[in-house]
């Protein structure tokens, strides 16, 4: 199937909303443009193999210029004095002079292939060149041709812009609604009150999905629509075998989930009809340079940079976004856990490096005279973990230590105990466990600091 029919079908198939298929590429009409400047260059006396010559030996340039107006303008010139063979000229109108360009008013001025009828040099013509001997050959339907998919793709990119700016704005709603249904109230009491641990997993499941762009170091990077739609459909499917809409305690939530899949089908949508358009604008280029030998395949999107639709994934953004508005909100345990036990970094004890570590991790380390920071082995260990040994958990309660340990992060400490409470008690408990064996002198059982 053509790609002219396949793309027809596409945009109508695809149930895009119309304004969106008004500007879509037009294909077709580029198609018949594309004859025309065929035509108009063959008519010229350049044709696709006299064409592929002249670039080739560097005797023929064709660049897409853009002015002051932005607006791309095509331009051809050949070298007509070649030592190898004559090039074809065309027979032009006197034109007025440009600038870096001086008039040659005879062919024998311009080429060293002059023809002569009879006696007599054929009748003068008018050639614009400049002081190296380029002649500039004036085009009508390839100016026109880069006008119409110009025009298009800055049209595609304003609608791109706008588009972006009504799921932002669902973004910055969509966060106001989840930190309502999920932000933690005070106690274990009143989680009842909460979605936290409910909307936790589902952002588990979001970020595992990776549905727009993966961090696999083997296919890193923004993912094709087709690849997102099959983790989109992969994260739903987990949701509901964990039938984690049927937890919901709050009705708020399920309307805030329901707001979010229509954000990521909407963002979908849109990367669909990104991709299509931008198959549509690689295969009209691909097939100008097939007809006229000019070679423009990585001239025009370079030409066009500025339009974020060519040059940039709609996805990239919008995610960006979505992690900083939406998926923040709720916090993970993996970005809260100390990297020696890998459960939750409590209590955590901040080095003088900067580096944060929980206190039974660090009590462990001064018993081994461990002085070195694990992660960048600065001599800081012995320093924060400086009269901990001496402080039971079970008789000072969380607030006293941040004054007998200095080292205590109790900013740190307060926001780990409102966003983790469960894990936070649970390691608690943990630590407590550990200190009594301590005490009792049970220190042959090592039942390791991984509490999750």
């Amino acid at each position: 199937m053509k790609f002219g029919h396949s793309f027809k079908e596409a945009l109508e198939g695809a149930a895009y909303p119309s304004h969106w298929v008004e500007r879509a590429i037009p294909y077709r009409e580029l198609k018949k443009i594309l004859i025309k400047v065929r035509e108009e260059l063959i008519k010229k006396g350049y044709d696709h193999d006299t064409l592929h010559h002249l670039l080739e030996s560097r005797n023929a340039e064709y660049n897409l210029l853009a002015g002051d107006s932005q607006f791309l303008r095509p331009r051809l010139v050949v070298r007509p004095e070649s030592n190898t063979s004559p090039l074809p000229l065309p027979e032009l109108e006197p034109e007025p002079e440009t600038e870096g360009f001086t008039t040659i008013t005879s062919l024998a001025e311009s080429s060293s292939a002059l023809k002569l009828h009879g006696n007599e040099p054929l009748p003068q013509k008018q050639y614009q060149a400049d002081q190296w001997g380029w002649v500039k050959i004036p085009l009508d339907a390839d100016t026109r041709f880069f006008a119409v998919l110009q025009a298009d793709v800055n049209e595609l990119d304003k609608l791109q812009t706008k588009e972006r700016q009504l799921m932002n704005d669902d973004i910055h709603v969509l966060g106001n609604e989840i930190f309502e249904v999920a932000k933690p109230r005070k106690g274990l009491f009143h989680l009842s009150k909460s979605d936290l641990y409910r909307w936790r997993e589902i952002f588990e499941l979001y970020l595992a999905a990776q549905v727009f762009f993966s961090t696999v170091e083997t296919a890193g990077g923004t993912r094709t629509s087709e690849k997102a739609r099959k983790q989109l459909v992969w994260f739903q499917d987990e949701v509901n075998k964990r039938r984690l809409l049927h937890r919901f305690k709050l009705e708020a939530s399920a309307i805030a989930y329901s707001r979010f899949l229509s954000l990521n089908s909407a963002l979908l949508k849109n990367l669909q009809f990104q991709e299509l358009n931008q198959t549509a604008v690689t295969k009209i280029i691909k097939k100008f340079d097939k007809q006229t030998s000019l070679g423009i395949k990585d001239v025009f999107p370079k030409a066009m940079n500025s339009a974020h639709f060519i040059a940039e994934c709609i996805s990239k953004d919008i995610c960006a976004q979505m992690s900083q508005e939406v998926l923040n909100i709720v916090p993970q345990v993996a970005d809260y856990t100390c990297t020696i036990c890998l459960s939750i970094c409590w209590l955590p004890i901040q080095l003088d490096c900067r580096h944060t570590f929980c206190i039974r991790c660090m009590i462990k380390m001064q018993n081994r005279n461990k002085r070195l920071c694990p992660l960048c082995r600065a001599n800081t260990v012995m320093l924060a973990t400086e009269g901990m040994l001496s402080i039971n958990p079970l008789f000072f309660p969380s607030p006293p230590l941040q004054t007998l340990v200095p080292h205590i992060d109790a900013k740190l400490m307060v926001f780990m105990e409102r966003w983790f409470p469960k894990e936070t008690k649970e390691k608690q408990t943990y630590n407590e466990i550990e200190r009594r064996k301590e005490l009792l002198g049970e220190t042959d059982i090592d039942t390791g600091c991984s509490i999750m």
